[in-house]
């Protein structure tokens, strides 16, 4: 694949990202006030619904990469924007808890569906020297969805449901171009499906990327759901939390610039400056709402750790499986989402004991301590 080829690769995988994790996935803590108060929810319920998304991804994600490395990358891309684009704007109808809850889900299968397919299409359509860059830039497109919506939650004001309708309408734009853009063959195909066996994933090497991968999605999940509703009770300003999130989105951007990062630092130091990076961000915001430029440094820490931090996971996985990419990528990011699906859950059940701010201290404690782990055991796994 030629450079300008490769170029449009990145762009339109930067796309899908930004509809499938920034828009479909991580926006509904962005407009859950006016959600809550709309439909009457409480803080369990809240919980349970926003764990849909991550239970729809959980649901995906082995479909994703299955599909991927049995037939090709492009099929479970195009499946995961349609399901962003139909889970997206039944949301925006959504008239009843039950229906909000089923657009909830289905929009979050759509990440599982498209991202960890991305590591195949990488792996084998890119040069090598390459492949890092290339998927710190697909990755980013978190931070791009992010960004988009703030801006467009202000303008919506309290019509959330015009926000979702014109995110869906996009979702469906980016698939048709990822449609003409992605490979229509992978090179295995000329020889039939391949023989990956799922026994990799025991690799002894594997197992601290895994674990990291899981209590990395529980903790994160507790800012992406609750942290705009609690700068809304603590400030009282739903405007400063809108620009929070915005100010999130933003930073997260820089995500693209990971691959560098890595191939200067290398994986093991960038890992640990993120984990206290992103741990940082999580437990200090209670502390920083008090200040608007507090929570702004929060949001900056966070959406830029966390996007980083994800790429990282994703670079650490495919060293390990150079065999099967889209099999081990996959499942680290369903640990991640695992994680995160139980966050929020969890996080409903503590919120009345413990309190939002003590809950967003204690997650940022663990996120810090996963500095500890140590990224260099992980060496690639025989097929």
């Amino acid at each position: 694949m030629n450079q300008r080829q490769t170029r449009g690769l990145t762009a339109a995988g930067l796309a899908i990202v930004a509809v499938t994790y920034g828009l479909a996935r991580y926006c509904f803590g962005l407009f859950l006030p006016d959600i809550r108060l709309e439909f009457g929810l409480t803080p369990e319920l809240v919980g349970l619904i926003a764990g849909l998304s991550y239970l729809g991804y959980l649901a995906a994600t082995f479909a994703g990469s299955w599909l991927s490395t049995m037939f090709e990358p492009r099929l479970p891309i195009l499946l995961g924007g349609c399901a962003a684009a139909a889970g997206m704007a039944l949301i925006a109808w959504s008239p009843t808890p039950a229906f909000l809850a089923l657009g909830v889900f289905i929009a979050g299968t759509s990440p599982g569906l498209a991202y960890p397919p991305f590591s195949d299409v990488i792996v084998r359509h890119t040069e090598q020297s390459r492949q890092n860059v290339v998927y710190a830039w697909i990755n980013s497109g978190t931070g791009f969805g992010v960004a988009f919506a703030g801006p467009l939650a202000l303008y919506a004001g309290g019509d959330w449901r015009l926000a979702w309708l014109v995110f869906a309408g996009l979702a469906l734009v980016i698939t048709f171009w990822n449609g003409f853009t992605l490979p229509r063959r992978s090179p295995h195909l000329e020889t039939g499906p391949r023989k990956v066996s799922l026994w990799i994933l025991l690799e002894r090497s594997a197992r601290a990327l895994f674990i990291s991968s899981f209590l990395f999605g529980i903790v994160t999940a507790v800012y992406w759901t609750y942290a705009v509703d609690l700068l809304t009770t603590l400030t009282g300003n739903p405007r400063d939390a809108i620009l929070f999130w915005i100010v999130l989105g933003i930073a997260g951007v820089t995500g693209c610039f990971a691959g560098g990062l890595v191939n200067r630092w290398g994986l093991g130091r960038a890992y640990k400056l993120l984990a206290f990076l992103v741990g940082g961000a999580i437990g200090t915001l209670p502390l920083l709402a008090a200040s608007t430029l507090g929570m702004f440094l929060s949001a900056a820490c966070f959406g830029a750790g966390f996007i980083v931090m994800t790429a990282l996971f994703g670079m650490w996985s495919m060293r390990i499986f150079r065999a099967a990419p889209s099999i081990g990528f996959g499942f680290t990011f369903f640990l991640i989402s695992l994680g995160q699906g139980a966050g929020p859950v969890l996080s409903g059940f503590l919120i009345p004991v413990t309190g939002q701010s003590m809950l967003f201290f204690g997650a940022g404690l663990i996120c810090c301590a996963l500095a500890l782990v140590n990224t260099a055991s992980g060496r690639p796994a025989p097929a």
